[in-house]
């Protein structure tokens, strides 16, 4: 049975075992614990020599078999780490593998990082269960990401309120990766201030054009005709692409149409690293009926074509898009 990041940490300082292995599509996670195996394995002069990486589907399989069965050099464990390699994959590595995880040699660490469990074959997972550990390293949930940041400022002595917490992660797109290097920078830029003030992040983190034009369409479904045609004139000032930018708010528009219809069903239809937003989207199709959702993806596309036809000015088409937000539809809102 697979182990949460908070069992993982758990078991390392019960037991180190001799297996690991570690899955999911968080690299960030991939390599903290990667690092913090090293720290606890590795010991003495020559720690680098007991540290052996094998990378890809080039990896040589004798090279792995003869470094497992080599001992440490004036240490009592050396750590082997294994990354997508097609040892726990292919079918022509099965049989030779499950007698070298049957009998893992008490002095080695060996560490299997593969980003897909859905590769790894059946009894070979079953082995390692049973001798090592597995960890699934997923996209973390957004009350997991809260908490990470929040204790990052912390070790720095800052603190951060939530509605501006949970910006930054949405900037980042849940990435720990980037959290972390942007974490670092604003705690840095806060200076003496205890508190981490939200205009930070517009100042220092680079806000990707997707997420800004999401929270444009954030504005129009607010109403917020304010708040959306002072993002417009950014847009402008930055010579961005009008084509793309309504491109995007028809997406927006498309993936709340879809989830009103899909009603119960819908948080599983949202790709994994967009699951975080159901309850948001949730909240923003109740703001306008399906009818209305249809109109404005009506005006998108039919502004899209007129631009491309050279028949409307770009900037034009989209201030007409925008203004189908705040238009009184023939249809009923919710």
């Amino acid at each position: 049975m697979a182990l949460t990041v908070t069992q993982l940490n758990k078991q390392l300082k019960a037991e180190l075992k001799n297996i690991y292995l570690f899955y999911g599509e968080e690299q960030f996670l991939h390599k903290t614990y990667v690092d913090k195996l090293k720290n606890m394995v590795l010991e003495g002069p020559l720690a680098e020599f007991n540290y052996t990486v094998f990378d890809g589907k080039a990896a040589d399989f004798d090279a792995f078999t003869a470094e497992l069965n080599t001992y440490p050099q004036m240490a009592d464990r050396k750590l082997l780490v294994l990354r997508e390699t097609p040892f726990l994959t292919a079918a022509d590595y099965q049989k030779v593998m499950q007698k070298i995880l049957a009998d893992i040699p008490p002095y080695a660490v060996v560490v299997f990082v593969e980003p897909d469990i859905k590769k790894v074959k059946k009894d070979l997972l079953k082995l390692i269960d049973a001798k090592g550990a597995s960890a699934d390293f997923a996209k973390q949930s957004a009350a997991d990401l809260r908490s990470w940041v929040n204790r990052t400022f912390s070790a720095y002595g800052k603190r951060m309120k939530i509605e501006d917490m949970e910006r930054l992660i949405g900037i980042c797109d849940r990435s720990l990766t980037r959290l972390k290097t942007e974490c670092e920078k604003l705690a840095a830029a806060a200076g003496d201030s205890e508190v981490i003030a939200g205009r930070l992040i517009d100042e220092l983190v680079q806000i990707p054009l997707e997420f800004k034009i999401y929270a444009m369409s954030d504005k129009l479904l607010a109403k917020d005709a304010d708040g959306a045609y002072t993002m417009l004139r950014e847009f402008k000032i930055a010579k961005e692409q009008p084509t793309v930018i309504i491109s995007l708010i028809y997406s927006h528009v498309a993936g709340l149409y879809m989830f009103s219809w899909l009603n119960a069903d819908a948080e599983r239809f949202l790709p994994p690293n967009r699951r975080f937003l159901a309850s948001k989207y949730s909240r923003d199709c109740r703001r306008y009926s399906g009818d209305k959702f249809r109109e404005i993806m009506k005006l998108c596309a039919e502004y899209d074509d007129g631009i491309k036809g050279g028949k409307i000015d770009g900037w034009t088409a989209l201030e007409l898009v925008m203004s189908g937000f705040f238009a009184k539809s023939n249809r009923s809102f919710c």
